[in-house]
């Protein structure tokens, strides 16, 4: 997971501060809380009142004491309403503010950052992890009332009989041992819980995306019984987490009733002993059984917010994360122009300690076309992911700009750099949306010409007109709805359309045919003459839009030159390009020269008994054409 801030406020601290944030609804909820729950003591109080009046047959205050009671029990209304209300708004506005800055958080990670990102933990922390956190942010009004209905109560006590009231404190020290005993066991389960919860979610994820695989494979029931395995794991977690749960609220639910029975004993010993009037000892039976249920609700609340606590954490690891690749002080923009591109001894690896690149120096001048070849793993792809700056190179720069003015990727701003530079890359992806959303991702205010011209020249204008809707046609979730052929001509048409200085093409052409190929290759040789362009070649047809190939072996470049300088003097490039099929990546032994013209030696053996003095006979030559 990504590495966090280690200077980062505690998650109570922070909750707070993003409370406060919205200043009015913490204000509304604090004082609704306060005032709905804080009248609740005065109850008791106009009970003694009017208990000890009736005890001594006066009945002057009763209909005062009533209007009373009314009017604070309408008051408690609104404002437990209020509070409610209140609290489920400044939970969701809070929930809101965390889930955007959690998802602005990923949006920063760099290649190393979202190599270790798994889907289905960013999905928990943005769904279940803040689900728990607003259910405790909508349980505020519960401290916050039941400290001032305890406030007051004690207060209230305190002046009716100091040592009634100390009889009935004598629990507190209990409810913080169980308090803190449960939080220390709590919340590691609680996260324990959270993270296999978010395992699942991955294990989802993966199998809706890959359910051609698994249907491809008849692994259908192979993968029920994993998840259901997950699943059965994920519900042992869950029991401990309740079972936990049980045992600290039942715990401190009951823990309040041993005061009540402590003070119903001492309490009614003073009053048989005339130490107490009878208005006082039902004042405090009151005071408890008006406390019982708030202590109920705040041991809730205490078991909550442990869950919420873990949530909290969960969410704020994620937000907390920062990316290595950041803008320098001072960053500038890249410089106006065309624009040619520079690699200057780069070293790089996904692990630093196994290098990809090693070595590598390359440079392509302004609106020139270079191909890069090489068998599978010498590095032609990740060079495209340093143009951009996805990743830094462990050693070398990488510079980009005029002849003159090429500067250190590293000093450029982000938004510049990868507006001057498109990359359109091997995998295709759409996001969910129509054709035209997808086409202007970059630019959402280009004009239907404009779409449509970046989609002829990708080649994609003839499918798309022939769609239900045109380029208004839903292309769904990932593009599952168009061929992948379909798929990589809108990406081509998103990134043409964005006009980029430095166009890096990752075989963009694999999945057309041979005559949408042709196509697009001629639409591309006029857009390719006005920018730089930097082909990763896969195949051999890829070669044609070049003006220079440059062959990488081993991270770095064995030799540069055109397709027959390279023919001629660099063996790989003849092995890559000697095969049969139309794909570059892989070595093949070009055939050895044979003086029999079109034979194919591997096709037409020499016999053994005239290997030293004929050649084999081709197809068509008989015994009667000898003569």
């Amino acid at each position: 997971m990504p590495s966090r801030s280690t200077t980062s406020p505690s998650w109570l601290r922070r909750l707070a501060a993003a409370c406060l944030q919205h200043r009015r609804l913490t204000l509304v909820v604090v004082l609704s809380s306060v005032l709905g729950t804080g009248l609740e003591a005065f109850g008791p109080l106009l009970a003694r009142l009017a208990v000890n009046d009736a005890v001594a047959g006066h009945a002057h205050r009763i209909r005062l004491l009533v209007l009373g009671m009314a009017a604070l029990a309408l008051v408690q209304f609104g404002a437990e309403f209020a509070r409610r209300f209140v609290a489920g708004k400044l939970a969701l506005a809070v929930q809101h503010r965390l889930r955007t800055a959690l998802f602005d958080s990923v949006q920063q990670f760099d290649g190393a950052k979202q190599d270790t990102l798994r889907t289905g933990q960013v999905v928990s922390r943005a769904n279940s992890d803040l689900q728990q956190v607003q259910i405790m942010l909508g349980m505020l009004p519960i401290p916050m009332g039941v400290t001032a209905l305890f406030v007051v109560s004690v207060s209230a006590m305190l002046w009716l009989s100091p040592l009634l009231t100390l009889v009935s404190l004598t629990v507190i020290p209990a409810l913080a041992f169980v308090t803190a005993r449960s939080r220390r066991r709590l919340v590691p389960a609680t996260r324990d819980a959270q993270a296999h919860a978010a395992k699942i979610a991955e294990r989802v994820e993966e199998n809706v995306a890959g359910v051609r695989v698994v249907k491809g494979f008849g692994q259908e029931q192979r993968e029920v019984d994993r998840l259901a395995g997950a699943a059965r794991r994920l519900y042992g977690r869950r029991m401990r987490v309740v079972r936990l749960q049980s045992l600290a609220t039942a715990s401190m639910s009951a823990l309040p009733h041993l005061g009540l029975v402590g003070v119903l004993a001492f309490g009614g010993w003073l009053a048989l002993h005339g130490r107490l009037d009878l208005g006082t000892f039902l004042a405090f039976a009151g005071y408890l059984s008006l406390l019982a249920g708030p202590a109920r609700l705040f041991a809730n609340f205490l078991v909550t917010a442990q869950q919420g606590r873990a949530s909290a954490e969960r969410v704020y690891e994620l937000i907390d994360a920062r990316p290595e690749i950041t803008e320098a002080a001072g960053a500038t923009d890249v410089a106006e122009g065309p624009v040619g591109i520079e690699f200057r001894d780069v070293r790089f690896g996904y692990a630093p300690s196994d290098p990809v690149l090693d070595g590598f120096s390359l440079t392509v001048r302004p609106g020139e076309t270079v191909a890069l070849v090489g068998s599978s793993g010498s590095g032609k792809s990740t060079v495209s992911l340093l143009l951009p700056r996805f990743y830094d190179p462990q050693k070398g720069s990488v510079r980009i700009g005029p002849p003159e003015e090429a500067a250190d990727v590293r000093e450029l701003t982000l938004a510049s750099l990868r507006h001057t530079v498109g990359v359109v890359f091997e995998e295709p992806f759409l996001f969910s949306g129509s054709v035209r959303d997808n086409i202007a991702y970059d630019r959402p205010e280009a004009t239907d010409a404009e779409v449509e011209s970046a989609a002829r020249e990708a080649g994609a204008h003839e499918f798309v007109a022939e769609l239900p809707e045109g380029y208004a046609t839903d292309v769904g979730e990932r593009g599952n709805k168009l061929s992948g052929g379909q798929r990589q001509r809108l990406v081509l048409a998103r990134t043409l359309l964005s006009r980029p200085r430095v166009l890096v093409l990752d075989d963009a052409t694999s999945a057309v045919d041979a005559a949408t190929e042709a196509a697009i290759h001629d639409a591309l040789a006029q857009i390719t003459g006005t920018c730089t362009t930097l082909l990763i070649a896969h195949r051999r047809s890829t070669l044609e839009l070049a003006d220079r190939i440059a062959v990488l072996d081993g991270g770095r470049v064995l030799d540069t030159g055109t397709r027959e300088e390279l023919t001629e003097r660099c063996a790989l490039f003849r092995e890559l390009t000697a095969g049969p099929s139309e794909s570059i990546d892989e070595r093949a032994r070009p055939a050895a020269p044979s003086e029999a013209g079109d034979i194919t030696p591997a096709l037409w053996p020499v016999p053994p008994e005239s290997a030293d003095d004929s050649l084999p006979a081709s197809p068509g030559e008989g015994a009667g054409d000898a003569g």
